[in-house]
């Protein structure tokens, strides 16, 4: 997955867009929060983006300059 996101000069990120490797591309509408959580999977702490893509609410996570994403229902 490619994240398109601004880097802005108080050193906050703006998630803009997804891009998954073998699908389309996904604007992000609207980020609605951001809050540092503990992944379940290597127990490491990272950034949760609570964003809107498609109308629908869904959580965008940042580790280390990795992305990933979790569809929500």
């Amino acid at each position: 997955m490619e994240v398109l996101a601004t880097h802005r000069i108080d050193g906050s990120v703006r998630p803009q867009a997804i891009t998954f490797a073998a699908g389309p591309r996904y604007d992000i509408e609207e980020v609605k929060g951001v809050k540092l959580t503990k992944l379940y999977t290597t127990k490491e702490i990272a950034r949760e983006y609570t964003v809107i893509i498609r109308s629908k609410q869904t959580s965008l996570f940042e580790d280390d300059g990795r992305w990933f994403v979790l569809m929500k229902s």
